[in-house]
C-alpha cells in the first residue's frame, strides 16, 4: 500500500494547488518563482507526494528514474516521463535556450519488474534485473525561475531538475554490477575538443544508488518496472553545451554519443 496519502493528507488542498502549478509549467513551459498555495511543502514527504501527483495530473508515465545515494536531510529521487526520452541524436528544447545543460552518466534498463516489498533487495537482486547499461546524458533544467533560492522540498516536488534524457547506446560489460567507477568525459563539436575531465561517479559504484531507489520506493509502495531506465550521477557534474549545432561525446573506453540539441522549429 502507498505511503503518500499520509503526507497528501497531512497538508490538504495545498499539496493540490503545487502540483496543478507544476503541471502547467510543464505543459506550457512557464516557471515559476516558487510553488503555490497556503502550505507549500514543509516535508520530503510532502514534497515527494507532490512530485508523484504531477505526472497522472499531466497524463505522462514513469519511463524511468534519476536517483542517488542520499546525504542526511535529503531523498534524490525523482521520474523520468516517457516521452521525455529520447533514444534519437535530436533533442528539442525551447525556442529562447541559448544552451543545454546535460550530466553524462550511464543508464541501466531493467529486465523485469521489482515490485515494492517488505524485504530488501540486495545488490545481487538488482544487478541480475538489469538487461542492458547505456550511455546517457541528462538534460537538467526545472520550472522555476530562481531554483537556487527555494528549499529543497520544492526542488524534490519539481523533479530534482529533470527536463529529460539522451539514451545512447549499450555498453559491452562482463555483468552490470561491473560498471565502471571512473569514466574520462570528453565533449567536442565539429571543429574542436570542448570539454576533457578525468570522471568519476559521485557514490564510487553506480549500482548502489539503484539498491537505494528500489528499497526507498518499496517503503513508498511503488515498485520498479520492466523496461524503466535507472541513472544514478553524473560522471563530470553539470556541463553546459552549445544548442544547435552536433555535438560529440565520449565515455572514455566505454563508447560515445552524439546528439544536437535544436531550438530551431524544423
Amino acid at each position: 500500500m502507498s505511503q503518500l496519502a499520509p503526507a497528501w493528507t497531512e497538508a490538504g488542498a495545498g499539496l493540490e494547488v503545487a502540483a496543478a502549478a507544476l503541471v502547467r509549467a510543464r505543459l506550457e513551459g512557464v516557471r515559476l518563482g516558487s510553488l503555490p498555495g497556503p502550505n507549500p511543502p514543509s516535508s520530503l514527504a510532502q514534497g515527494f507526494a507532490i512530485q508523484q501527483h504531477v505526472g497522472p495530473l499531466a497524463g505522462k508515465t514513469v519511463g524511468g528514474w534519476k536517483c542517488a545515494l542520499p546525504p542526511a536531510g535529503k531523498w534524490i529521487v525523482a521520474p523520468i516521463y516517457s516521452d521525455s526520452i529520447v533514444k534519437g541524436e535530436r533533442y528539442r528544447l525551447a525556442a529562447d535556450a541559448d544552451k543545454a545543460r546535460i550530466e553524462p552518466e550511464l543508464a541501466c534498463v531493467l529486465a523485469h519488474d521489482l515490485p515494492a516489498r517488505a524485504e530488501p533487495y540486495t545488490a545481487g537482486e538488482i544487478a541480475a534485473a538489469i538487461s542492458d547499461v547505456h550511455l546517457a546524458l541528462e538534460v537538467i533544467d526545472c520550472r522555476y525561475t530562481d531554483p537556487h533560492s527555494l528549499p529543497f522540498e520544492q526542488l524534490l516536488a519539481d523533479g530534482l531538475f529533470n527536463h529529460g534524457l539522451v539514451l545512447g547506446a549499450p555498453i559491452t560489460l562482463s555483468n552490470p554490477a561491473s560498471m565502471p567507477s571512473a569514466l574520462d568525459i570528453t565533449l567536442s563539436d565539429a571543429t574542436a575538443e570542448l570539454v576533457n575531465i578525468k570522471g568519476r561517479h559521485p557514490d564510487g559504484d553506480p549500482l548502489l544508488p539503484i539498491v537505494w531507489l528500489a528499497n526507498f520506493l518499496s517503503t513508498q509502495g511503488i515498485g520498479l518496472q520492466a523496461g524503466q531506465v535507472v541513472i544514478t550521477g553524473s560522471y563530470a557534474g553539470v556541463l553546459d553545451v552549445p544548442v544547435n549545432q552536433p555535438l560529440h561525446v565520449r565515455f572514455g573506453e566505454a563508447g560515445s554519443l552524439s546528439v544536437h540539441f535544436s531550438t530551431l522549429e524544423e
